[in-house]
């Protein structure tokens, strides 16, 4: 307690001279994850996130607004806030925490707390996988699949999959392993469906359809993108 009694003091007067974004952000999380002054922590997030520009400060704020934050006496220093938590999920996005890029666009896409608008959470996946997020990414080329705020275009999710692959996102794979098997705008082809449907272990635990035939049979239509 004593080492993270030290911790918190020397962060919070490194935050208050220098006023840089890593310091006051490391600063909010230990008030709300060691502390629990989430309060504190909070409005420390708000200031990180306007003052300081610190895209991950957004992202945390909007994340205790997105459930909201309970304590075990029962208060609640945060009230859940939607779409609150979708203006910080945006400022991160728009600033520098392109992971905050996905939580805006699902909220825009399900338009359940707020306004549904397929073309603006197509814009913000396009600002998360310019940042080199695999989450916007691999969510970008479905937009594309499903044609949800653009065209629908298989041809234009596959270089999206493909670099996701290649970083290693599984999801990624698995839907390039899809668009291979049914040949949706690349050409049809086993070997490379096989092959990525390894990488990303799609069927890890269970029965390989494309191993038993007899399996393969009750998935004649084939498997589906995630």
């Amino acid at each position: 307690k004593e080492y993270y009694d030290d911790l918190l003091q020397e962060l919070k007067d490194d935050c208050a001279t220098y006023r840089k974004a890593t310091e006051c952000h490391e600063y909010a999380k230990l008030l709300v994850n060691r502390q629990h002054r989430v309060m504190e922590g909070f409005q420390q997030y708000v200031k990180n996130c306007y003052e300081y520009s610190a895209g991950a400060s957004c992202h945390n704020a909007g994340n205790l607004l997105l459930k909201g934050a309970k304590l075990p006496d029962g208060t609640v220093p945060v009230k859940r806030d939607v779409p609150k938590a979708a203006e910080f999920f945006a400022q991160g996005c728009k600033t520098t925490y392109p992971r905050s890029c996905v939580p805006i666009a699902r909220l825009l896409q399900m338009g359940k707390f707020m306004e549904k608008d397929y073309a603006k959470a197509f814009e913000y996946l396009s600002i998360g996988c310019q940042k080199n997020n695999n989450e916007s990414c691999f969510a970008k080329a479905n937009a594309y699949i499903q044609g949800m705020g653009v065209e629908k275009s298989y041809t234009a999710a596959v270089p999206l999959l493909e670099q996701g692959c290649t970083r290693g996102h599984p999801s990624s794979c698995h839907n390039l392993a899809v668009l291979y098997y049914h040949g949706h705008g690349v050409d049809k082809d086993m070997t490379k469906f096989k092959q990525y449907n390894e990488r990303a272990k799609i069927f890890s635990g269970q029965k390989n359809p494309f191993k038993d035939k007899k399996l393969m049979q009750q998935q004649s239509q084939g498997p589906t993108a995630h």
